[in-house]
């Protein structure tokens, strides 16, 4: 029986292998995009009104994907890391409509100008039933850049300590992925 460990940072990997997991079993990258120095960085992409706005944006997070790919996959060294791409959908990135509805309701002067565009994005992103909704392979289709960002992130991590003498062993899920369509 081989035991493979859930870890998203470089500190729980290392945690893991110390402990005996003989690799990382799932890696969930949301949980990078939702610590407090890069979620207004998600939250830039999701508002990005050009092209040029999301890729300026998906480029600050691929630095730092990179960065945590490379710690992972080094404290993992010949053991196989699982990486998932981002799985849930982009209003669990965003404040809840009911909480800035509330904060506007309750404010003389309403919602500040960001704030009004981040009720307007969980208002567009909203579903009532996100599990069937944009999410996973759905949100890499509509939004490739998000999907591409990571795996160039992933695989320039892994190249890197190739040069390194290292020995990354990646494996990528692609959630939710149903249709051939899907995964091509």
């Amino acid at each position: 029986l081989g035991v493979r460990a859930n870890a998203d940072t470089g500190e729980d990997a290392t945690n893991a292998r110390e402990l005996g997991a003989e690799g990382i079993g799932l890696c969930r990258t949301e949980h990078m995009f939702l610590a407090p120095d890069r979620l207004p960085v998600v939250r830039e992409m999701i508002l990005a009104s050009t092209p040029k706005q999301e890729e300026a944006a998906l480029e600050k997070l691929r630095a730092v994907q990179e960065a945590d790919f490379m710690e992972i996959l080094d404290a993992m060294d010949g053991l196989p890391v699982t990486i998932r791409l981002l799985d849930p959908p982009l209003h669990e990135f965003l404040p809840s409509v009911e909480e800035l509805r509330i904060k506007e309701a309750g404010s003389k002067k309403g919602l500040s100008k960001k704030e009004e565009d981040l009720l307007a994005a969980a208002e567009d992103w909203a579903e009532h039933n996100p599990m069937i909704g944009t999410r996973g392979v759905r949100l890499g289709v509509l939004k490739p850049g998000l999907y591409a960002m990571q795996a160039r992130a992933l695989l320039s991590a892994a190249a890197k300590l190739r040069e390194m003498g290292k020995q990354p062993i990646v494996e990528i899920m692609i959630p939710l992925t149903v249709t051939r369509e899907e995964m091509a």
